[in-house]
């Protein structure tokens, strides 16, 4: 019988973990491995998020994350969830105005911002990153 009580917390420490472990907390989590799109109180949160959706495979083929935010909510393409805190982090580091358009490169800093969105612009500015050429050359 203790061995399984001691079984049963081990599991529910796992999985704790393990959910915790998808949660995003900081920005710094993505460095490296994403460039983010943030999207900050927009005048038609829906319009922006059928951009969004309308692109997803040339998203998924410059690793972009995303985020349309709203009143400190979220929308995301992000598969884990976020921290509370997540968002307000987020407008502070980079000083979100709203009605902007933020793109950060996967080395953690601005690399344009934009009073609309143009999906076409972003991409074609992430194109022309050194990072993004490398990875163009590299996957052929």
């Amino acid at each position: 019988m203790k061995h399984f009580e001691y079984l049963h917390l081990l599991i529910i420490s796992f999985f704790s973990q393990a959910s915790e472990s998808n949660t995003l907390m900081n920005l710094s989590d993505l460095r490296w491995e994403n460039r983010l799109i943030f999207i900050n109180e927009p005048v038609n949160s829906n319009t922006a998020l059928a951009l969004m959706k309308n692109h997803i495979t040339e998203i998924n083929e410059r690793d972009i994350v995303w985020f349309i935010i709203n009143q400190n909510e979220a929308l995301t393409n992000y598969s884990g969830t976020l921290s509370t805190s997540f968002i307000s982090k987020a407008q502070q580091k980079y000083r979100l105005k709203e009605g902007t358009v933020t793109l950060i490169g996967k080395d953690g800093g601005i690399k344009s911002q934009q009073n609309r969105i143009d999906v076409q612009t972003l991409f074609s500015t992430i194109d022309a990153m050194p990072m993004r050429r490398y990875e163009i050359r590299n996957i052929k």
